[in-house]
């Protein structure tokens, strides 16, 4: 083994303990396990920047928008003179509250009005940004693995959330917490968290599925006769079509027994997605594969009618009043804070000042991610979730592309989609700030963005070895004809 493959499975091994361990304590929302996860972080962001060789794929808009993400807490802890920053936007209070503290008003102090939170939220950063930049530099057949392990966490997470669910409060398995009463919640606290996880695994395994009878419809199966199309079932292509189906159903039913309203819309949203992703290369492009598009959206229609009365019936959302009040002060916080913002990872400490009288409730999160960044993190963090938007929006140009795909490419189409259903996710709630969602939410993009020739890289080689056949095929020697002597004809001589 060389050094380059060393240091490739050392990435490797880390990130497989990162996405292993971040859900398993409160999706990583108490102080040791996230303590656990940036050590890591900081390991596998050290082994990167020492093989900066490794960086060199890493686009450099790319690495502009990571780099300005890190420095946004980074400039809440600059420490300004006191006058300055009275003059800066939701802080002329600064002067009244030190001298009721009997702090002196000539030392500086930071930007961020909480540095406390601004440093952690530094801190808590380092995971998602380590793991984005390791799936991204690593190989397409270390991705495929990290991928199948995030679909046995998926699995786990279903199993274990369906058994709490059926067992009730009482049950051995049931993790006790207020939020996740009477609904499946896994190892999370929230059930909301937990179809944050859920919804984006749910279209890769899609993915994975439709890859695996796409790629044998591109093969010829699909016009081959009966007995020879079940035979399939019984290959190793087989058995792997037969558990990216199992994990789909189980993934789907778990999210179903969350009781999240955001969930179960948004896998229905996933499942339309996918259908129209993967629909006509299940289906194939012959007459018989137009019947069977048809006949997969007819199924997957047929499945969102279904789900719909359990949206209706089966769902509860306790925040639904709620949010309106909270959306509604948290932009008049942006506007006062605006254009700086209050400082990375404020918000629990500095909402209470804008929250209404009228709402008895204990407010952390604004449940809009969006909403929330830009309260702290004022015009930066806009631009930032505007610029995100765009690379995500940009990235599908490079993903989706004309002619056969191979398995890493669908892997990442459905990474894709389940992105755009935890962006979704987040308009109504705060899954983003949740470290296991959010590295995990990293690691799909970093799948999403991650630079794929596979295609391309495999055409090359037919072509390759086209070329070399036909320079390597022997000249067969014609022996001269003499002309007949006398002139006898041909046929007598």
């Amino acid at each position: 083994m060389n050094v380059s493959s060393r240091h490739n499975s050392s990435i490797y091994w880390l990130l497989v303990f990162m996405l292993l361990f971040a859900p398993l304590f409160r999706a990583g929302n108490l102080p040791l396990p996230l303590m656990v996860l940036e050590m890591a972080a900081l390991i596998v962001l050290l082994l990167l920047f020492l093989h900066p060789e490794k960086l060199d794929s890493l686009k450099t808009g790319y690495l502009a928008w990571v780099a300005t993400l890190f420095l946004l807490p980074v400039a809440g802890l600059i420490a300004l003179p006191m006058d300055v920053l009275q003059s800066l936007p939701g802080r002329g209070f600064l002067e009244s509250v030190y001298q009721a503290a009997g702090l002196s008003l000539e030392q500086w102090r930071s930007l961020s009005l909480v540095p406390h939170n601004s440093e952690a939220a530094l801190w808590a950063l380092l995971p998602p940004i380590a793991v984005f930049m390791a799936a991204y530099s690593l190989p397409r057949n270390q991705v495929m693995r990290l991928i199948y392990l995030m679909l046995g966490m998926a699995v786990f997470q279903a199993v274990l959330s369906l058994m709490q669910y059926g067992g009730g409060m009482g049950a051995a398995l049931y993790i006790p917490n207020e939020y996740g009463m009477h609904a499946a919640a896994g190892t999370y606290l929230n059930k909301d968290h937990l179809a944050g996880f859920l919804e984006m695994v749910f279209p890769v395994a899609l993915a994975l599925l439709a890859a695996n009878v796409g790629q044998q419809v591109g093969g010829g199966v699909a016009s081959a006769p009966w007995r020879q199309r079940l035979s399939f079932l019984g290959t190793l292509k087989g058995h792997q079509t037969t558990v990216f189906a199992l994990v789909g159903i189980v993934v789907l039913l778990a999210l179903v027994f969350t009781r999240s309203r955001s969930g179960i819309a948004l896998a229905m949203i996933g499942l339309f997605l996918v259908m129209i992703a993967f629909s006509r290369r299940l289906g194939g492009s012959n007459v018989y594969g137009t019947y069977g598009t048809l006949l997969v959206v007819i199924m997957v229609m047929t499945l969102e009618i279904g789900l719909t009365p359990i949206l209706d019936r089966f769902s509860e959302d306790a925040m639904e009043d709620m949010r309106w009040q909270i959306y509604a002060s948290t932009l008049k916080g942006i506007m006062d804070n605006f254009p700086v913002g209050s400082g990375a990872g404020t918000y629990p400490e500095i909402y209470p000042h804008y929250q209404p009288e009228g709402l008895d409730a204990f407010v952390n999160h604004a449940h809009n991610d969006y909403l929330e960044w830009v309260f702290d993190g004022g015009i930066v963090a806009l631009v930032l979730i505007l610029t995100g938007l765009f690379i995500y929006a940009r990235g599908w140009l490079s993903v989706w592309m004309k002619g056969r795909w191979r398995t890493f490419r669908y892997a990442q189409v459905g990474a894709g989609i389940g992105l755009l259903l935890l962006i979704l996710h987040s308009l109504v709630d705060f899954n983003l700030h949740k470290p296991a969602n959010a590295i995990w939410f990293a690691f799909l993009l970093g799948v999403f963005l991650h630079e794929n020739r596979e295609e391309q890289e495999i055409s090359e080689k037919m072509r390759k070895r086209g070329k070399t056949k036909r320079m390597n095929t022997p000249v067969v020697p014609v022996p001269a004809m003499r002309k007949p002597r006398n002139r006898v004809t041909m046929k007598d001589w």
